[in-house]
């Protein structure tokens, strides 16, 4: 249950920041913000759309990978699942005096 809340927890952060990056920097807010009044040294950097535009990518790509998770969403659960230890691989192995034993084998 756990790692079903994290992963759907990270799909959301991704879309999330995804849409934020591509959106914010072609707004009014980015062309009037404290950062630029403060330091207008910092306005031919920030003002670039070259920036602006590489900033939007990065939230493209960003969406992109939230995608990749929901279209594979059961195989990255069962990797979660596979790899926390309390999960159904957890008890697949038995050490004993004479090393790793597995279940169903005889030593």
């Amino acid at each position: 249950m756990i790692s079903r809340l994290f992963l759907l927890s990270l799909i959301l952060f991704c879309l999330e920041l995804g849409v934020f990056l591509v959106v914010l920097p072609w707004t009014s807010l980015w062309e009037h913000n404290y950062f630029l009044l403060r330091f207008p040294g910092l306005s031919p950097w920030l003002l670039n759309h070259y920036l602006r535009g590489a900033l939007s990518g990065l939230g493209l790509v960003d969406i992109g990978l939230g995608a990749w998770y929901v279209a594979h969403f059961r195989e990255v659960l069962d990797v979660l699942l596979a790899a926390s230890p309390s999960g159904p691989a957890a008890g697949a192995g038995i050490e004993g005096d004479r090393g790793s034993v597995r279940r169903g084998q005889t030593a």
